[in-house]
């Protein structure tokens, strides 16, 4: 069902608080490995934050950072965030931190350092092609981590949740709209994508990143594509031009001058492909009104389509 909303910057959302810029102390880090018995999901033997280091994959080792919030069980929903391009996860982690105890939800942000991931086709492609259009190993792309890292969480934590959300901004919010086009068996039950730097467009004649020419992408990948639970979401102030080499490409600024375009575009585009097909259709748009580039903004209008029973 196609549902378009307009948020109001001042309303107030239920069971939701607006999240504080907090500096990290050190005592409530736990840093390398993270051990937490099956026990620890009955009460509030750990900190709320914590990091550790995730390694159980093909590719380069990444940092988890978590918020568990004390009321948190184990059948407490879990969001996997993806920061943007700057990696700075500890900042994402701490923007949702109040959202996640507020609203008593478990959040996972994947810290995958630009050592490691270099480039847009390493981070916010997912690693599916490398420079020259040539895909990569299923195993080895970034995205491949992202239900590794759910499983190890699970069985870290105890907890019983067979699904997670999933959220990212800006170049986390073209991971996470890309991640469930490459991946319809992943196990997302909902998912945003806020403010995505470039996209990618149901466009057989442009070649990926920019359409879908040239990767293993058919119409059912599409069919599912569409029927995944997904919000755009989308500042109306974030206008300014992107940096990056293939955010700033010319293939990119023919999606739109800016983001706010590009993902209007997004939308539009998909629900067309959706209609002519006669495909089911569940993505929604919403456009957040005087909120530029802010991940603090944005994750504040998403929590309210996240973590939902």
């Amino acid at each position: 069902m196609l549902a378009v909303t307009r948020s109001d910057v001042s309303c107030s959302l239920r069971r939701v608080c607006f999240p504080r810029r907090r500096i990290l102390q050190s005592a409530l880090l736990i840093v390398a490995t993270l051990s937490i018995p099956a026990t620890s999901a009955e009460g509030s033997k750990w900190p709320v934050d914590g990091v550790y280091r995730f390694a159980d994959w093909d590719g380069p080792p990444l940092e988890v950072l978590f918020t568990i919030p004390k009321g948190a069980d184990r059948h407490a929903p879990i969001l996997m965030v993806i920061p943007g391009a700057k990696r700075n996860a500890a900042d994402y982690r701490d923007q949702w931190h109040d959202l996640a105890v507020a609203n008593n939800f478990i959040t996972l942000v994947i810290g995958a350092p630009i050592a490691s991931f270099p480039t847009e086709y390493d981070y916010n492609l997912g690693g599916v092609v490398d420079a020259e259009g040539i895909e990569q190993p299923i195993a080895k792309r970034l995205f491949a981590s992202i239900e590794r890292v759910f499983d190890d969480f699970v069985k870290r934590y105890g907890s019983n949740r067979e699904t997670y959300d999933l959220y990212g901004h800006s170049a986390g919010g073209g991971f996470v709209h890309r991640y469930l086009l490459f991946n319809p068996r992943a196990r997302v039950g909902r998912a945003v994508a806020a403010n995505p730097a470039f996209v990618t467009l149901p466009d057989i004649d442009a070649a990926y990143p920019f359409g879908i020419a040239g990767v293993t992408i058919d119409r059912t990948s599409l069919a599912k594509w569409y029927d995944k639970r997904l919000v755009i979401l989308l500042g109306d102030r974030d206008l300014d031009p992107r940096t990056k080499p293939l955010s700033n490409s010319e293939e990119a600024r023919l999606q739109g001058p800016h983001v706010f375009a590009r993902g209007l575009k997004l939308f539009r585009e998909a629900l067309a492909s959706a209609r002519e097909q006669n495909l089911s259709f569940r993505w929604q748009l919403e456009v957040v009104p005087n909120v530029g580039h802010s991940n603090t903004h944005m994750a504040s209008h998403a929590v309210k389509h996240l973590c939902q029973e």
